[in-house]
C-alpha cells in the first residue's frame, strides 16, 4: 500500500517512516518545511509538502492508507493545538473520504475526553473530537492511544487494552511498530485501544484484539 504519513518529521513519525521503508509498503512523508526533505531523500522516501492548517487534498490523492502522526507539539499554545490536533486531523479524515483512501490509522492518546479537566485538557479535548469524528466516519479506522511517550529502546513487549483511560509509558519505537503492524491486521479495523509498554509480544497482543 501507498501510505501517507502525516506529520512525518516528528519523533515518532520518523520511526514509522523507517519501518515502512523496510516493509512491503510504500511510505510518503507529508512535511510542512521543504528543508526537511533531505533526511527523507536519504531513506529513499518521497515527500509531499502540505500543511494541516490548509487543504491537503493533493497529498492524499493516490494513497491507499494514512497514518496520522501529527501533533502541535508541547511548545505551542491552545489555539495551535486546536488547529492541528482537532481541525487539522478532521481535515485529513474528510480528505481521505473524498479521495477514496479507506484505511486510516490515528495516533491518539490515552485519557482523551471532550469534557476533559486534565492539566492538558485542551489537548485531550482536541484529540477526543478528532477521534470521535473518525469513529463516526465510514473509514476503516484504527485508533492507537499511547501513554506518556519515551525514547527508550523498543522491546515490542506491550500491554493493549480497550480501556482508554489510565496511566503508563509507551516507547516511541513500540508505538511506531504497532501503528505500522496495524496496516496488515484486518482485525484492528474499527478498534480503539490503549498501548503501553508491557510484557506481551506485540504480534500476540494485536492478534488478540
Amino acid at each position: 500500500m501507498k501510505v501517507l504519513v502525516i506529520g512525518a518529521n516528528g519523533n515518532t513519525a520518523m520511526r514509522i517512516i523507517r519501518l515502512l521503508a523496510k516493509s512491503k509498503h510504500d511510505p510518503v512523508a507529508m512535511i510542512r518545511n521543504p528543508s526537511h526533505r533531505a533526511k527523507f531523500d536519504k531513506l529513499g522516501v518521497p515527500t509531499v509538502l502540505a500543511d494541516l492548517e490548509y487543504p491537503i487534498d493533493h497529498a492524499v490523492q493516490g494513497c491507499d492508507a494514512i497514518i496520522f502522526a501529527a501533533g502541535s507539539g508541547g511548545k505551542t499554545g491552545k489555539d495551535k493545538t486546536v488547529l492541528i490536533d482537532h481541525i487539522g486531523a478532521i481535515r485529513s479524515i474528510v480528505a481521505a473520504q473524498v479521495h477514496g483512501v479507506r484505511r486510516y490509522i490515528m495516533l491518539s492518546s490515552i485519557n482523551n475526553d471532550i469534557n476533559s479537566q486534565s492539566r492538558i485538557a485542551h489537548y485531550h479535548r482536541a484529540k477526543a473530537h478528532a477521534d470521535n469524528h473518525l469513529v463516526e466516519s465510514d473509514l476503516d479506522y484504527t485508533i492507537v492511544c499511547p501513554g506518556g511517550l519515551t525514547d527508550e529502546k523498543g522491546t515490542r513487549l506491550v500491554s493493549l487494552s480497550a480501556e482508554l483511560q489510565g496511566s503508563g509509558l509507551t516507547s516511541r519505537e513500540n508505538l511506531a511498530a504497532a501503528l505500522v503492524a496495524c496496516l496488515d491486521r484486518d482485525n484492528s479495523v474499527g478498534k480503539s485501544f490503549s498501548l503501553l509498554d508491557g510484557d506481551t509480544p506485540l504480534a500476540d497482543a494485536l492478534r488478540a484484539l
